[in-house]
């Protein structure tokens, strides 16, 4: 048994680092985000999307490890959850699972608050970018409309007279 819980414990710490590194490129996009350098932002879609391929591998490794362990302790249920695993579990990996559950709980409701956080400032930056955008067609508009009724006269011609220079005479 002390192998296959082990092997939990290790597949879901590595889940942690991996959201762990989820969560500092979603501070990163939000850097970027506030900084105009969308660029960058593109560059943390690119890391979210890697990162989140390396936690479905991870929790798919997760599900297989909690159900060898299941099975081991000839649980009803061969897909359990943490609570049920930490119930049926000797003491001493009971509290490092509910450790690792705690930290994956914890940093779930970070990383989607701070998901939330980023969307709010996209939608806001669009916003921005969409009322400057009427701002400045408004202008063109006006000074188009402006221009054709204080423009007057014709002035780019040249007048058409003599010029005199000083000793012609």
């Amino acid at each position: 048994m002390e192998n296959i819980v082990e092997e939990l414990i290790e597949v879901i710490a590595r889940e942690v680092d991996a959201f762990n590194g989820l969560l500092q490129t979603l501070h990163d996009r939000q850097r970027a985000i506030v900084e105009g350098q969308f660029d960058r932002v593109d560059l943390t879609v690119a890391d979210e999307n890697r990162i989140a391929g390396e936690t479905r591998t991870l929790q798919a490794e997760r599900v297989e490890r909690s159900h060898k362990v299941a099975e081991y302790l000839e649980m009803e249920n061969l897909n359990p959850k943490f609570g049920e695993l930490i119930d049926k579990v000797e003491k001493r990996y009971a509290e490092r699972l509910r450790a690792q559950r705690d930290l994956l709980c914890n940093l779930f409701e970070r990383i989607q608050n701070m998901n939330e956080n980023n969307q709010f400032l996209l939608n806001h930056s669009l916003n921005v970018l969409e009322e400057n955008m009427e701002l400045l067609f408004a202008s063109n508009a006006s000074l188009k409309k402006d221009d054709k009724v204080k423009k007057g006269p014709d002035t780019s011609k040249v007048p058409d007279h003599i010029v005199r220079i000083a000793g012609d005479g």
